[in-house]
């Protein structure tokens, strides 16, 4: 499969052109790394910081340069250089097959996504948050404008699936979807992490949101909407154990929800990866499950030991522009969503600082239970109108939410001016 994939781009007639938004962490290491991919090219990488962005891609031997005008990119494309811009306009100026969002913001990420695909341009994220906070929205608008929206392989959710469609095709059925952390913490704050990002080279606002678990839980609502699955309990149950083979013995298998639950395990040797609890459906396939060291079943867990993140994502990209399908995305009707929940007490009139911050975390619920609550992806900026207490589910009614293309994709009727999905499309 993945040599067909490559002899795909090898036998390209014309290059494949991508245009990137954001240049983190993640960011760079794609635009890098997709070198080594023949026939794929970067004519526009949009940043909110255009001069730094360029002279960071120069350092580091990519050739960059800040640059607006429609031609003159079309031209520094075509001389292998890419052209640099803090202008979200030239999305549907600048000729390209789809649009690479990677900024991990909530915000300003969903007005990236809502003028790549009114540009009819397909839309591929690495972004969970974006996903499991306006994604449905996005895909409705998605397939009004007949262009694919997904996250990626690489990413956890991406993987899973990956992962899911493998045990699938061998004839599994699959009970959980899980990840694996090594360490938890609902309360980190910036300040105690930042000595961590410093030394890996990630934004401590990222840092601290893997820490404080809303990642993880963005990730699993994201992977139980786009497969129909649930949660046993809120906020999942997340076991502690030594080997990620230990899951086995911590979930009753008979009495899980007919379509699986997404989960979590937790132990500090287990790998940054992620893994599936499956069944086989033939029960002849028993005595070779055993003979090929899967112990005695009748369940099994597979899973994988890393995720490569950006490294992993052309193959999402082939899928998209070969096969014109997603690898996931939030689904047209999600059954879960990952709430705000106090990470201290918060006083009225304070300004909630998101995803990563040092007042909130998130936590994966139903989306019936979660009626009335706050998702953690529009939680960044908004005003506290009422008193809230640590471990609180922070209320819509608390908060007088901010304005921007995520809020007003996630509730056009209490917006002024009055904004609505038809409007979104015109």
């Amino acid at each position: 499969m993945y040599d067909t994939t490559l002899d795909n781009f090898k036998n390209l007639k014309n290059p494949i052109d991508l245009i990137v938004v954001g240049l983190g962490f993640m960011g760079f290491g794609f635009i890098s790394g997709v070198r080594s991919v023949p026939n794929v090219r970067i004519p526009l990488l949009i940043s909110r910081r255009p001069k730094e962005s360029a002279k960071y891609l120069q350092r580091n031997g990519i050739p960059a340069v800040v640059e607006n005008d429609i031609e003159k990119i079309k031209q520094n494309s075509k001389n292998g250089k890419i052209s640099v811009s803090s202008d979200l306009n030239l999305i549907s100026e600048i000729p390209a097959d789809a649009v690479f969002e990677v900024t991990g913001t909530v915000g300003y990420g969903t007005e990236a996504a809502v003028k790549a695909i009114k540009a009819k341009k397909h839309l591929i994220t690495m972004n969970p948050e974006l996903q499991a906070t306006v994604g449905t929205e996005l895909k409705i608008l998605a397939d009004q404008y007949k262009v694919v929206i997904t996250d990626v392989v690489g990413d956890q959710p991406g993987s899973l699936t990956r992962l899911i469609s493998q045990a699938k095709l061998m004839g599994f059925e699959v009970l959980l979807a899980g990840n694996m952390k090594r360490y938890l913490d609902l309360y980190a704050t910036q300040e105690k992490m930042k000595p961590w990002a410093d030394d890996k080279g990630l934004a401590v606002r990222q840092t601290t949101s893997f820490t404080d678990g809303t990642k993880q839980a963005i990730e699993m609502t994201l992977v139980g909407n786009y497969y129909g699955m649930d949660i046993i309990q809120s906020g999942m149950k997340g076991p502690s154990v030594e080997t990620v083979q230990e899951v086995l013995r911590h979930f009753n298998w008979k009495s899980l929800p007919k379509k699986g639950i997404v989960d979590y395990v937790i132990g500090k040797s287990l790998f940054p990866g992620i893994f599936i609890v499956v069944k086989h459906k033939d029960p002849n396939q028993k005595k070779y499950l055993r003979y090929l060291g899967l112990g005695e079943g009748p369940f099994y867990v597979l899973f994988e030991p890393y995720h490569l993140c950006h490294l992993e994502v052309t193959q999402t990209l082939a899928k998209v522009l070969f096969s014109n399908k997603e690898t996931i995305n939030n689904s047209d009707n999600p059954g879960l969503l990952t709430i705000s929940v106090a990470k201290r007490d918060i006083k009225k009139g304070e300004v909630l600082d998101g995803i990563g911050g040092d007042m909130v975390y998130g936590a994966i619920e139903t989306i019936e239970r979660s009626k009335g609550l706050l998702s953690v992806g529009l939680s960044f900026d908004c005003v506290v109108k009422k008193s809230i207490k640590k471990d609180e589910q922070i209320k819509l009614s608390s908060v007088e939410l901010p304005y921007n293309m995520a809020t007003r994709l996630a509730f056009p009727s209490k917006q002024k001016p009055f904004i609505t999905k038809e409007f979104l499309i015109s």
